[in-house]
């Protein structure tokens, strides 16, 4: 098995557990944070060790890769959100008292999903586009 099979195994089951945990969250079961944070490290682990597709030269694969990153760091301050939310109540920061509830970790796993549908998305059509290109490329040679 290959490097990149693996991490593409390993990106789909930290998807799936992230998907469950999040599903899971709703009932108030304690261990939906510990299903959501294992699939948050795995996904991160897949999506930050796995390798780009496309040219390297392209500005638009580069920028899109960068953004899926982000989306991953957004995956785990969620996680943490989830453990730590608590914690943040009462916090004062710059006369600013921090009130905090259980939802915390709503706001970051939105901000998640939007970029990974995004760039999952952008990604493939832009996949598509370079690969036309290449292939009208060698037609005209």
């Amino acid at each position: 098995m290959s490097k990149q099979k693996l991490m593409e195994i390993i990106v789909v089951s930290g998807e799936i557990l992230i998907i469950a945990g999040a599903a899971v969250w709703i009932t108030g079961w304690v261990g939906s944070r510990f299903i959501f944070a294992l699939g948050a490290l795995l996904f991160a682990t897949g999506r930050l060790f796995s390798e780009h597709e496309g040219k390297n030269g392209d500005v638009v694969l580069r920028r899109l890769y960068v953004q899926q990153n982000i989306g991953v760091v957004f995956a785990l301050i969620a996680a943490l959100l989830m453990f730590f939310y608590d914690r943040l109540n009462g916090i004062e920061v710059f006369d600013y008292v921090v009130r905090s509830t259980a939802s915390a970790w709503l706001l970051p796993f939105f901000i998640f999903v939007v970029l990974e549908v995004y760039t999952t998305f952008r990604i493939s059509s832009e996949l598509k586009k370079e690969s036309l290109e290449l292939k009208n490329r060698q037609d005209k040679l």
